[in-house]
């Protein structure tokens, strides 16, 4: 299973990392504060769902509209960058695109193709969706703070 996962507003609090100016600080476990002072918290859990999701053998990728660096950074100061197996993160909000390169390049690496029925896409608004389903097939989608409110309350989801 490919587990796609936004990170504005789903992995962390804020709902536009590429407006913060780093370097990134780490300030405590969940928190880290750009060089002006302004501060990121990761969702709790995060961790846990991206360890469990690892060891379940599912490929791990981001699916973010952000400048690459800036989302990099701040991935990085979290300590989180290495459970992805992809970093799809760029500066354009056409998801469907953006996924439709990656089972590409996931394909030609792997030699996996990937149905949409084996998608998992968890992101906290629901505003690329209908290109997904549209453009790439029905991936399974689940709205962050909506469907789930904790990463943890994916993991049966997924398992079942």
């Amino acid at each position: 299973m490919l587990i796609a996962l936004d990170l504005d507003g789903t992995v962390w609090d804020h709902h536009d990392i590429s407006s913060l100016y780093p370097p990134f600080k780490r300030v405590s476990p969940l928190k880290i504060q750009d060089s002006r002072g302004a501060e990121v918290t990761l969702r709790k859990h995060v961790r846990d769902f991206l360890q469990w999701a690892r060891n379940s053998g599912h490929i791990i990728t981001t699916l973010s509209w952000n400048d690459f660096q800036v989302a990099y950074q701040a991935l990085r100061a979290f300590e989180i960058d290495a459970y992805f197996h992809y970093l799809v993160i760029e500066p354009h909000p056409r998801k469907d695109k953006m996924l439709y390169y990656l089972l590409r390049r996931i394909k030609a690496e792997r030699g996996v193709e990937i149905k949409p029925q084996d998608i998992v896409y968890i992101d906290d608004r629901d505003i690329h969706i209908r290109e997904i389903w549209e453009n790439i097939g029905p991936v399974r989608f689940i709205q962050f703070g909506i469907d789930v409110k904790c990463f943890l309350e994916i993991i049966p989801l997924l398992s079942a």
